[in-house]
């Protein structure tokens, strides 16, 4: 299966409840360019990441994007901004691709790959909610 077919079928879970009534965007900065990276680099980019969102004054919250079957995960942030703005952010981290939610709708945007913005259907349905 393609990395573009894999993020297809990604699932986030998250610790506290959204509102899918806002526009957001997912975000990742570990694994640049699909590659899987040392999990100490991993976590340097994210804390990086996370510095940078802070530093621009960006709301965000953590997530876990990962594999149905959860075998795979990456740390994420949800991060509330314009798309422009997070397509900026995922191009600065080196990122294949970002999820955007506008109006409760998943979409999978490219940006350093070629393919084309896919709506994936309902955000709800790929929250996983995990108490504390």
């Amino acid at each position: 299966m393609s990395l573009w077919e894999s993020y297809k079928t990604s699932v986030f879970i998250c610790h506290q409840v959204l509102n899918c009534n806002i526009d957001f965007a997912i975000i990742s900065a570990q694994n640049p360019a699909g590659v899987s990276g040392h999990p100490y680099l991993n976590l340097r980019r994210d804390k990086e990441f996370q510095a940078y969102l802070n530093q621009q004054k960006l709301p965000y919250r953590s997530v876990i994007g990962c594999a149905p079957d959860h075998s795979f995960q990456e740390k994420s942030w949800i991060v509330l901004c314009e798309k422009n703005t997070a397509i900026t952010l995922a191009r600065q981290f080196e990122q294949n691709a970002i999820y955007w939610v506008e109006q409760g709708e998943l979409f999978l945007v490219p940006v350093l790959l070629t393919q084309h913005e896919e709506s994936l259907g309902n955000f709800s349905e790929r929250l996983v909610l995990m108490p504390d």
